[in-house]
């Protein structure tokens, strides 16, 4: 049988822990044990055989991580996110409508992990320039102006359309239900922020920070991530390595892995 370790704690250990975890397990370099462990979300080693296993637990331990160990086989594939486009909280419960009209009813203990991720995104968009002649080629033709003496000009403008590249933050929540039953997902640019009635505002950001805060209220035994903590607290979220919602998922299969053990 192969096994996993993980970290035990709902909160991640700092990364420089992590780094050392690493390092002494897999005899990495520092450079690439950090490297390794801004990705790693929790997730420190997997298809070991038992005593590897065992061996990373107490490296853990020496460290002062809490860490488990799990059969290979409880790694499940997280179930694909549907999309949900708005939620209204009623008593006891929270109604997300999802694509088609769709809804989704959750009560509190039904959640057990809420993460939420900033994650910059790359995209093209096509912007107008008007082009002239080169610096090159004016001083051609003023050249040929000087010694000929005829009005040739200095060439004409045109416009042309350009592809440029452009970053934009979106942010991300999910939600994963008990067992793995379901996973809703969220962005703050395409949701309908109305659920949260007077504490509404016209930030989609805002809004988004106001709708993690209550969703954490309304499910408060459900493990948090690090991205939603920062983003409820305020603190700055450059810091956090998301490069990509692949981050994000490891993330969630740990903190699901850990709150089921």
């Amino acid at each position: 049988m192969s096994y996993c370790v993980i970290t035990a704690d709902e909160k991640l250990p700092g990364i420089p822990v992590l780094a050392q975890v690493l390092g002494s397990a897999s005899g990495l370099d520092l450079d690439t044990a950090a490297a390794a462990a801004r990705h790693c979300w929790g997730l420190l080693g997997e298809n070991l055989d038992e005593a590897a296993a065992d061996g990373l637990v107490r490296r853990c331990g020496d460290l002062g991580v809490n860490a488990l160990r799990l059969p290979g086989t409880s790694v499940r594939p997280l179930p694909a996110p549907q999309p949900v486009k708005k939620v209204i909280f009623e008593t006891g419960a929270a109604v997300f409508t999802a694509e088609a009209g769709k809804t989704v009813l959750a009560r509190p203990d039904d959640l057990e992990v809420l993460a939420a991720a900033p994650i910059k995104e790359s995209f093209l968009k096509t912007v107008k320039t008007t082009e002239g002649p080169s610096a090159g080629e004016k001083a051609f033709r003023l050249g040929i102006m000087a010694a000929t003496g005829l009005p040739i000009g200095l060439g004409k403008t045109k416009e042309v359309n350009k592809q440029v590249k452009s970053f934009e933050l979106a942010f991300y929540l999910d939600l994963l239900f008990k067992d793995g039953g379901a996973r809703l997902r969220l962005t703050s640019d395409d949701f309908d922020f109305s659920g949260l009635k007077e504490k509404k505002t016209y930030s989609s950001q805002v809004n988004f920070r106001v709708l993690c805060g209550e969703l954490a209220t309304f499910a408060p035994l459900a493990f948090k991530n690090a991205g939603l903590r920062a983003i409820i607290e305020g603190a700055p979220l450059a810091p956090l390595p998301y490069d990509s919602l692949s981050d994000l998922e490891k993330e969630i299969l740990r903190l699901a892995l850990a709150r089921g053990a």
